[in-house]
């Protein structure tokens, strides 16, 4: 409601303005003014009919095409009351940073609006959401793998280097003994396995777990 008694506001006085400057004797010759007076009349009513198009949009909450509308008011007549209603639309939609330009815009041409205190308190709302917003979105960027040294040679293809003269592993003293290992922990399994069936054995349903080798 406010928007609209501003909107007419400006366009009574855009009104009065170009009817001061029609001439005031009939008959007279024209002057610029006078010839300006009718095309700003003719523009303050295509303003009107874009703007009134805009209200009813936004009333549906359709704020896309209520903006469309208020942008085709405003080439017609740049009222800064338009600016205001733009950044009503775009904050619905969600469109913060585009809400807070066009407030300022309003503000920067209409310096003494009477909403003035109010557009500035929710300028600096929008702005602090969109710094958390930025906020937020630097703390859910991974940051990047680091190299695990374990995985990956020196020369970045993923096998280790083997230095010159080594021994095959398979020729190894340790490695022998963890395969004698394996078998005796072999071993032991099996005849664990056969005793589970003996009374006395814990019965569970845990199910089994398999051991990587």
């Amino acid at each position: 409601m406010r928007a609209s008694l501003l909107f007419a506001g400006a366009l009574v006085a855009a009104t009065a303005a170009s009817a001061a400057a029609a001439p005031k004797q009939r008959g007279g010759p024209a002057t610029p003014d006078a010839a300006q007076a009718p095309a700003d009349e003719r523009a303050e009513q295509v303003a009107k009919k874009y703007y009134e198009k805009g209200q009813k949009l936004f009333n549906l909450r359709k704020f896309a095409a209520a903006i469309e509308q208020y942008q085709k008011a405003f080439e017609e007549k740049p009222i800064p009351g338009i600016l205001f209603m733009i950044g009503q639309a775009q904050r619905n939609l969600g469109d913060t940073e585009a809400a807070v330009f066009s407030y300022k815009r309003y503000l920067h041409l209409e310096p003494d609006a009477d909403n003035r205190e109010q557009v500035e308190t929710t300028i600096t709302a929008l702005e602090e959401q969109i710094d958390r917003e930025k906020s937020a979105q630097l703390k859910l960027t991974p940051p990047p793998p680091r190299p695990d040294p374990d995985a990956q040679g020196r020369d970045g293809t993923g096998a280790r280097e083997v230095p010159a003269g080594a021994r095959p592993v398979y020729k190894q003293w340790w490695f022998w003994t963890g395969i004698a290992v394996v078998a005796v922990g072999g071993s032991v399994g099996v005849y664990a396995a056969t005793r589970a069936g003996t009374p006395g054995a814990p019965m569970t349903d845990l199910g089994t777990v398999t051991v990587p080798p």
